[in-house]
């Protein structure tokens, strides 16, 4: 290889939309002039491994994500101060910083809940254009350097959150190199950045001391590569470390600066095991935990564990756990151990597929004594009362006949904890004790909710309902369907065989029998 002072090996490059790192400089072949041999992110983008017609150049990381390009194709990037200059530089009479549409994007693709709208100052030409600004969005702006020692500091002296992601950065050396000139910094996303983990990343530990919500997502980390960069970052308290490689946990230090954490994103890892999770229990701060996008097939807390009292997760309030593995209704109950429960995230498992969505609503609800808001949803006390007497009369001919078995009562009670709790709430004495599958045979109805005066609802939807379910019930149902951002709609039906004739749903509290709707009529919507 030739060497040559004015690139870098182990420098990022960007050419023609595609990213990747500098291996090789210098002649190929018979070639006349200088190559540059790049390992590309993307495995598509090359010809071969870094051999090329028997000759190896480089080692690349995949057969095809090597290849050769002429040194004027090849981007090495700016300073950040540059970027910031380019970007912000000729704003006039506009807010300083990215707009709405742009944060909205940001957030659905990296996922970064807490990046928000905040401290933005308007500048002119007759202001300083850059000292104002609190919140700074690079992404994608080719940065690969910190710039000269000071110039960062003085460019923009009150800046409080930076995106840097996906740019051309390659060392977290180069991020602390930005990050200790800003001493307001409390918000950083360095997402998407090639940044490999190195035992001494402690020594950088001073660059991050007001940083206190990291982001760090789609960087093929692991766990311990997580607990590296960690080492630098005092007091961050909330932390996304989503769509990365995490499948495992190590223990947690009480010692470690991760108790301070009090949000905690791991949506989109390769987690399979709920023994893995909970090692995160013993984080005394953590409010928020998701988990979307794992691998996850059950939950279950150690067999000592009692439903009053729990050694885990003593702060919890919301957990996100959609797009998992779960097909027991057993783990659905174990969640009821967690003591301050209250928001509850759980879409797309296996358990729900056989379901009814109203009915697994339902069945979640019972199952979760504390529970107040679901799918983003609150749940108020009518609907947790109905839920639970529904739950209750559900599973009464399989409790009853249990009674005289000690057996299958503790088999019972492990699939079923809550249950007692619900015998003593609202007793047994008055609810039939019909067995569930021939009463819903009967019961069951199918209608069609449609919004007449709605155009971007042009189709109607289709949902089972029970002939006893009450009419309040069916309007929550309807503000989800449709969501009518809080509005209450009023509800009319039209009989399938007469459908000229339109019948107001005007008593809430009725059931459905009440006004003898039947299986394939139409429920209006209006608002």
């Amino acid at each position: 290889m030739v060497e040559d002072k004015k690139y870098q090996i182990a420098s990022r490059i960007e050419c023609d939309g595609y990213r990747g790192t500098l291996k090789y400089v210098g002649p190929v072949g018979d070639t006349k002039g200088q190559w540059l041999g790049i390992d590309w992110d993307d495995s598509t983008r090359g010809k071969h491994n870094g051999t090329y017609e028997g000759v190896e150049y480089f080692q690349a990381r995949h057969s095809t994500s090597g290849s050769f390009i002429r040194p004027a194709k090849a981007k090495f990037g700016i300073s950040c101060p540059q970027a910031i200059a380019m970007r912000y530089g000729l704003i006039d009479d506009e807010l300083a910083g990215i707009d709405r549409e742009e944060v909205s994007s940001l957030r659905k693709e990296i996922n970064a809940p807490f990046l928000e709208l905040v401290g933005f100052s308007k500048v002119n030409k007759k202001q300083s254009k850059f000292d104002q600004l609190k919140i700074v969005w690079l992404r994608e702006q080719c940065v690969s350097n910190a710039g000269e020692p000071g110039e960062l500091k003085e460019l923009c002296p009150n800046l409080e959150e930076l995106d840097i992601s996906r740019n051309l950065i390659n060392s977290w050396k180069t991020i602390a190199d930005i990050c200790f000139q800003l001493h307001s910094l409390a918000r950083l996303d360095v997402s998407e950045n090639h940044l490999p983990v190195k035992e001494d990343m402690v020594a950088l530990k001073n660059s991050f001391p007001t940083v206190k919500h990291l982001t760090i997502a789609r960087m093929n980390y692991t766990w311990p590569d997580i607990q590296q960069c960690m080492s630098m970052f005092p007091s961050v308290e909330e932390l996304s470390i989503s769509f990365n490689i995490v499948t495992t946990v190590e223990d947690i230090p009480s010692s470690t600066d991760l108790m301070k954490i009090v949000t905690l994103i791991l949506e989109g890892n390769l987690i399979s095991s709920w023994d893995e999770i909970l090692k995160f229990g013993s984080l005394p701060c953590l409010k928020y935990l998701n988990l979307n996008s794992n691998k996850i097939d059950r939950i279950r807390f150690p067999s000592s564990t009692s439903t009053d009292k729990i050694a885990f997760f003593p702060a919890l309030q919301q957990l996100h756990i959609s797009e998992n593995h779960i097909s027991k209704w057993q783990s659905i109950s174990e969640l009821d151990k967690l003591p301050n429960l209250e928001d509850l995230k759980f879409r797309e498992n296996p358990i729900l597929k056989d379901e009814v969505s109203e009915t697994a609503r339902q069945l979640i609800i019972a199952r979760i004594a504390r529970l107040k808001f679901l799918n983003g949803t609150e749940i108020l006390y009518d609907e947790r009362r109905g839920a639970e007497y529904d739950y209750l009369k559900l599973y009464l001919p399989k409790w009853q006949e249990t009674e005289s078995n000690a057996e299958k009562r503790t088999l019972f009670l492990n699939e079923h904890p809550r249950y007692p709790i619900l015998v003593n709430k609202y007793g047994i004495a008055d609810i039939p004790s019909t067995k569930p599958k021939v009463e819903m045979v009967s019961n069951v109805i199918t209608v069609e909710f449609l919004c007449p005066d709605d155009p971007r609802q042009p189709r109607g939807i289709k949902r089972k309902l029970l002939k006893d379910m009450e009419v309040q019930k069916m309007i929550g149902l309807a503000q989800r369907l449709f969501k009518t951002g809080g509005k209450i709609p009023a509800l009319s039906f039209v009989p399938r065989n007469l459908s000229n004739d339109e019948i107001s749903l005007d008593k809430p509290l009725q059931e459905l029998s009440y006004y003898s709707i039947q299986d394939g009529d139409q429920v209006l919507v209006r608002w």
